[in-house]
C-alpha cells in the first residue's frame, strides 16, 4: 500500500533542505519509514504523538510498556528507542559543553527523572573554570532501601577535582518536599564537602510540584 503524505512534498525529502519546518509527526514519519498494517505512517506517527501527548512525553514515555498502537511493533519500537537515546546523550553533551547553568541542568533532570518510576540520586560535579564534570546516578533506590553515603559521593568529588558539587534526586509520584533524611544527607554532604574547600551549591528535589532547593529551603520557581 502506498503511503500517504498528504498533498506536500514528501517529508524525507524535505528533511534534506527544510528539516527546521517539518511538523514533529513528519520526523517520526522520517524516522519509522513507513506505516504497517495498512496503517500510512502518517496516521501511526499521528497515533504516537497523540498517546505520548507530545515530544515532551515520548521523551519521558516507558514506550514497549505503555505504547500499544496498532502497526507499532517491536521494530518500530527500537527505532523510536534509539532516537530519544541518542537525542538525551546529546543533550547532555550540550550541557557538558556549555558549561554549567543551574537553570540547563535542572531542565536536563527534570527529563531524566520524569519517566522513572524509582527514586535516584544524581551528582552534578563542576570544576573551577566552571566546566560540567559528570552527571551522573550514583544511587538507586530510596535512603531506606540502599542509603547513599555521603562519604562516596565525596570520593566521586574529589576524583573529579571538581570546586562545587549538586546533588538532585526524585520524589516519584510525590511532592517535592524533603524528608528529614533528605536534610540531613545534605547537611551532612555540605560540611564535608566544605571541610575540603568544596563547595556544595544545593540539593535539589524533584516532585510532581516542582524542585525544591534545600539552600533556599523553598520550591524554586517556574523558569
Amino acid at each position: 500500500m502506498a503511503e500517504r503524505w498528504g498533498s506536500g512534498p514528501d517529508p524525507r525529502t524535505r528533511i534534506f533542505h527544510d528539516a527546521e519546518n517539518l511538523e514533529d509527526w513528519e520526523l517520526i514519519a522520517v524516522l519509522l519509514g513507513k506505516g504497517s498494517r495498512g496503517l500510512p505512517v502518517e496516521d501511526l506517527s499521528r497515533d504516537i504523538l497523540k498517546t505520548s501527548r507530545g515530544l515532551g512525553g515520548l521523551l519521558s514515555s516507558n514506550i514497549p510498556r505503555n505504547f500499544h498502537i496498532s502497526g507499532l511493533g517491536r521494530a518500530k519500537i527500537s527505532t523510536l528507542l534509539a532516537a530519544l537515546e541518542l537525542a538525551k546523550r546529546l543533550k547532555y553533551k550540550s550541557i557538558r559543553m556549555a558549561g554549567y547553568n543551574p537553570t540547563t541542568l535542572s531542565s536536563y533532570l527534570q527529563g531524566l527523572f520524569s519517566p522513572l518510576k524509582r527514586e535516584c540520586f544524581v551528582l552534578a560535579t563542576i570544576s573551577p573554570a566552571g566546566d560540567l564534570l559528570r552527571v551522573e546516578i550514583v544511587s538507586k533506590g530510596s535512603l531506606e532501601e540502599v542509603g547513599i553515603l555521603p562519604r562516596d559521593l565525596v570520593r566521586i568529588v574529589l576524583n573529579d577535582e571538581a570546586s562545587q558539587a549538586i546533588l538532585a534526586h526524585n520524589h516519584p509520584g510525590m511532592i517535592c518536599y524533603p524528608s528529614q533524611e533528605d536534610w540531613e544527607v545534605y547537611y551532612n554532604l555540605k560540611d564535608l564537602l566544605g571541610n575540603l574547600d568544596v563547595e556544595l551549591l544545593d540539593h535539589w528535589i524533584f516532585g510532581i510540584d516542582g524542585i525544591f532547593s534545600c539552600k533556599q529551603s523553598t520550591r524554586l520557581e517556574e523558569n
